[in-house]
């Protein structure tokens, strides 16, 4: 039985959320359930059903539209767990994890942990680990071998009562997720600040690269180069340490560690303190006698010397013709050609344009022969030449 699905010519892409995910490869009358065989009560009312996968044309995320039907998920089996091949790959894996940052005795979070068998892996590996899983049949399975379990979704909204997490692991999870930003910022709020984290995901070029058709199935409604793996994890704040191929190159896996926000406090002193700095140097190059310039009329001097008291400063100089005569915003100075240096007794100049000050500081050694003080703005003002007026 086919089972037409109707795509319109173009979709939100689910990565980047841009309307240019189009169809780009079709599959008919494809099994709708992967994970499990039917019973006999079920097999009249089966029934196949089409796979669309749609690329993105803006960043190349290739997805489903959208996920399997209701119901999929209820007695979901983790059938690689009975493999001994696969038990011995994830406890080499867990072992390494735990090894590489350290996490024996820290809190480990594997997200979407199925019967369990992972979670051990961890906790003999020596963490102090424990999962969330929204299958009743398979957290039955887990609690059943003495592991801790919490039951449902995480999200923005919930936070765990043995949060925070050094750190996380969520294997073979990420594909079968349709809201991505949702799933790791429900992470990240149960994670501790530097924490780090482990995510698995079939290999997407792999796929390709072999013509495995068969690996396109209705659960798995994303599909992962480490490309597009890294570029989803780094939208919600994760910095990708790696990315490399696992289980044979059946897996992709990228080891991350949670982004440290923004530190603003550096900003914050140098906006209390350049002005004061600024000031100073005036003033003390006022009392050694002399007059006082100051070079860069561009944005960045600009936005420097806005909140400086500026009374002292006598010139305001700027090579660029466009700008002579005019005045800067705030401060109100005029701006005049460094020629006056020619014939004006000044004896201190502080260079503000940051990208500029080696060049401006050999203009003022060679053509102008300037003697006096120099001051440039790094860090702080800082004096590289003292002297007299020229």
């Amino acid at each position: 039985m086919r089972s037409d699905v109707e795509i319109p010519a173009t979709t939100a892409c689910r990565l980047c959320g841009s309307a240019t995910a189009e169809p780009a490869f079709r599959m008919y009358d494809m099994p709708r359930w992967n994970h499990r065989l039917l019973r006999a009560d079920e097999v009249a009312a089966d029934h196949g059903v089409d796979l669309v996968l749609l690329t993105c044309r803006a960043c190349g995320f290739v997805m489903l539209s959208s996920g399997p039907d209701e119901g999929y998920y209820d007695d979901y089996v983790n059938a690689p767990s009975l493999s001994p091949q696969m038990r011995a790959a994830q406890e080499q894996q867990a072992a390494a994890f735990v090894q590489r940052f350290g996490l024996s005795g820290k809190r480990v979070l594997e997200v979407g942990c199925g019967d369990g068998s992972y979670v051990d892996c961890l906790r003999r590996a020596g963490a102090d680990a424990m999962g969330i899983e929204p299958s009743e049949s398979q957290r039955e399975i887990a609690q059943t071998l003495g592991l801790r379990v919490e039951g449902g979704y995480l999200s923005e909204g919930r936070v765990l009562a043995q949060a925070p997490f050094d750190a996380f692991v969520t294997r073979q999870v990420f594909e079968h997720v349709t809201d991505l930003a949702g799933f790791l910022r429900g992470i990240r709020v149960n994670l501790a600040p530097g924490a780090v984290g482990l995510v698995e995901v079939p290999n997407f070029d792999r796929l390709l690269r072999d013509g495995r058709f068969f690996d396109f199935i209705p659960e798995h409604v994303n599909y992962f180069t480490p490309r597009t793996l890294r570029v989803a994890l780094e939208l919600q704040g994760f910095d990708v340490i790696e990315t490399a191929p696992a289980i044979d190159g059946e897996a992709l896996c990228a080891l991350v560690s949670l982004a440290s926000p923004a530190d603003f406090a550096p900003a914050s002193r140098a906006c209390d303190t350049l002005a004061r700095e600024i000031e100073a140097f005036v003033a003390e190059s006022k009392e050694l006698g002399g007059k006082v310039a100051v070079w860069g009329a561009g944005g960045k001097g600009l936005s420097i010397l806005s909140g400086a008291d500026l009374r002292g400063v006598d010139y305001l100089l700027d090579a660029d013709p466009h700008k002579l005569d005019r005045f800067t915003p705030v401060s109100h100075l005029r701006v005049s050609h460094p020629d006056v240096l020619r014939n004006a007794e000044v004896s201190a100049v502080l260079i503000t344009a940051p990208a500029y000050q080696r060049e401006i500081r050999g203009v003022l050694e060679s053509t102008y022969e300037f003697r006096g003080r120099i001051a440039l703005l790094d860090h702080g003002v800082r004096v590289v030449q003292e002297g007299g007026a020229s």
